[in-house]
């Protein structure tokens, strides 16, 4: 008998250890796609880059506010249905994929600033 409680104590404890680390990809997910739509509304706003995604160009055109609820409302609304299907390891690969996309698009962002700063001292 004690040995059965044991198990399901085992089982919960690695159920909440998966349900926490899933949580804490959900939570780099948003950050990082927040991080994203600031870097590009900056670029936009300052002319540097230009929206090659037509919705996301034609939502930027109405306003700056309406680009970043729409990318934001879009990433958000796939990280719920992600959310709800966590139980399956194509959500969860999905997650973690678009965790490395966005953290990537992440790090581009950075390199092109680093770029600017650069040329700007430089040049």
């Amino acid at each position: 008998m004690a040995l059965a409680g044991t198990v399901r104590v085992a089982a919960a404890v690695e159920g909440g250890g998966r349900d926490a680390a899933l949580r804490a990809r959900m939570a780099a997910l948003l950050l990082l796609n927040l991080a994203d739509a600031l870097f590009t509304l900056a670029f936009l706003q300052l002319h540097l880059a230009e929206e090659a995604n037509p919705l996301m160009a034609a939502a930027y055109a109405g306003s700056p506010v309406l680009f970043l609820i729409v990318k934001l409302a879009l990433v958000h609304s796939g990280a719920v249905l992600l959310w709800l299907h966590r139980a399956t390891a194509a959500a969860r690969g999905a997650m973690a994929a678009g965790v490395a996309l966005y953290a990537a698009i992440v790090v581009y962002h950075c390199s092109f600033v680093a770029r600017l700063i650069v040329s700007g001292v430089s040049g």
